[in-house]
C-alpha cells in the first residue's frame, strides 16, 4: 500500500539527522508534492506514525516530533536500557521465570561449558514506554554471577555486571532470524493472527573470550525496522534496529 511505503520513508527521516525532536513535519500539501500522493495517503501515513507514538498533531499549529525510534547499535554494544535512555525513553522487565537448571548439549556448547555446570534459566518480557516490546530468554552460568536476584534482573544486567560485579563487556555475536509466536507469545505481546516475529540470538562474551551470556530475544516485527548500512572506509557493517 502507498501509505505504508510513505510512512516507512517518514521513519527514516524522523530518525535521521534532518529532524530533532519538538520539530514539525513537513505540510501534508508539502508531502503530497514530495512523495507524489494523494491527501488521503498522506493522511493514513501520518495517522500510522501517531498511533506508534512518534509524531503527535496539534490543532492549527501542524504536525511535530514526539520521539526517536530506539536504535541498537552493534558499534559499541547498548543494553536495552543505555539505549532508550539516550532518546529519553523508559524500558522495564518483568522476569517472569527465574531458575537454576543444568543446561541440554545445545545450550551447553553455546555457553562453552559442561552440562554438569549450572545455569541460570530467565525469562524477561521487556516494555518500552510501557508497551511489552520484547520477549528475552536468557542463559548464564552460575559460577560466573552467584549472587544474580530477580531483582537484578528488572533492571539492566550489563551495568550489573560492569558497575556492581567490575567485569568488563567486550562485545555480543547476535544471528538474526523471522519466526511465528506460540500461543504464550502471542498473550505477553498482545500479538493477533500469528503477525511474524524477529528473534535475535545472542552470544555475549568478556574480554578473555569467556562468554557469560546466551539469550534468544523476540521481538514484535512490525514495530521494528531493521536496517544496515555499510561504509566502504570502514573494516565492517554497522547494523542499527530500529524501533517503528
Amino acid at each position: 500500500m502507498l501509505y505504508k511505503n510513505i510512512a516507512k520513508k517518514l521513519r527514516f527521516r524522523i530518525n535521521s539527522d534532518e529532524f530533532n525532536v519538538g520539530d514539525v513535519l513537513p505540510t501534508e500539501r508539502q508531502l503530497m508534492e514530495e512523495y507524489q500522493a494523494s491527501r488521503v495517503s498522506i493522511r493514513k501515513a501520518i495517522d500510522e506514525l501517531v498511533e506508534l507514538d512518534l509524531i503527535e498533531k496539534k490543532q492549527g499549529s501542524g504536525t511535530y516530533i514526539k520521539q526517536k525510534e530506539i536504535v541498537h547499535m552493534m558499534q559499541p554494544l547498548r543494553s536495552g536500557v543505555e539505549s532508550s535512555q539516550e532518546i529519553g525513553q523508559s524500558i522495564t522487565s518483568e522476569v517472569i521465570e527465574f531458575s537454576i537448571i543444568y543446561p541440554d548439549t545445545e545450550i551447553a556448547q553455546r555457553l562453552k561449558i559442561s552440562t554438569t555446570e549450572r545455569v541460570y534459566r530467565t525469562k524477561r518480557v521487556r516494555k518500552i514506554n510501557d508497551r511489552p516490546q520484547i520477549i528475552e530468554e536468557s542463559f548464564m552460568p552460575v559460577a560466573l554471577f552467584p549472587e544474580l536476584t530477580i531483582r537484578v534482573l528488572e533492571h539492566s544486567k550489563f551495568n550489573y555486571i560492569e558497575e556492581k560485579l567490575g567485569m568488563q563487556i567486550e562485545g555480543s555475536y547476535q544471528e538474526f532470524s523471522p519466526i511465528l509466536p506460540d500461543k504464550e507469545e502471542e498473550l505477553l505481546l498482545n500479538i493477533q493472527n500469528r503477525e511474524p516475529m524477529l528473534q535475535i540470538t545472542s552470544l555475549s562474551n568478556f574480554k578473555d573470550g569467556t562468554i557469560f551470556d546466551y539469550s534468544i530475544m523476540k521481538f514484535k516485527a512490525n514495530e521494528y525496522l531493521h536496517a544496515m548500512y555499510v561504509n566502504r572506509n570502514t573494516q565492517g557493517p554497522l547494523l542499527s534496529e530500529k524501533k517503528v
